[in-house]
């Protein structure tokens, strides 16, 4: 990425099951890749082995929501988050599950948020044009 950093939205959605979080996903858009970004990662809620990150890029919101239906259940309940930033390094590649992870302890990013809503395709594919909608060169 060359261009000179601004805005970057980032969404966050965690999946809950019986009340503990299950799954977290990052999602931007790349500007200058023309790509969204998935940083995703399950957590240990059934004891097994610590589960590895893992990314996922994708052209289109379609395909993106696609992936999302296939990882977080349908009967889930989900939070999600909008946060903004301004100082991502200038590579996507360098944006990690762990770096974004980092971030997230820090509200002045927090744009909005909305906690324990049922999961809804429509509403989470508006969220993800919306992301690809600012013009965010990092």
């Amino acid at each position: 990425m060359t261009n000179a950093s601004t805005d970057c939205l980032v969404l966050k959605i965690e999946e809950y099951i019986d009340g503990e979080i299950d799954t977290t996903l990052f999602i931007l858009y790349d500007k200058n890749e023309e790509c969204y970004l998935v940083r995703g990662k399950r957590s240990d809620v059934f004891n097994k082995p610590t589960p590895v990150s893992y990314s996922f890029h994708c052209e289109y919101a379609s395909e993106l929501i696609d992936f999302i239906s296939f990882v977080i259940c349908k009967k889930s309940r989900i939070s999600y988050t909008l946060y903004n930033y301004n100082d991502f390094p200038n590579k996507s590649s360098r944006i990690t599950y762990d770096y974004l992870k980092e971030l997230f302890g820090d509200s002045s990013y927090e744009l909005a948020g909305y906690d324990n809503k049922k999961y809804k395709r429509k509403v989470i594919l508006n969220y993800l044009r919306m992301l690809r909608n600012v013009f965010n060169y990092y």
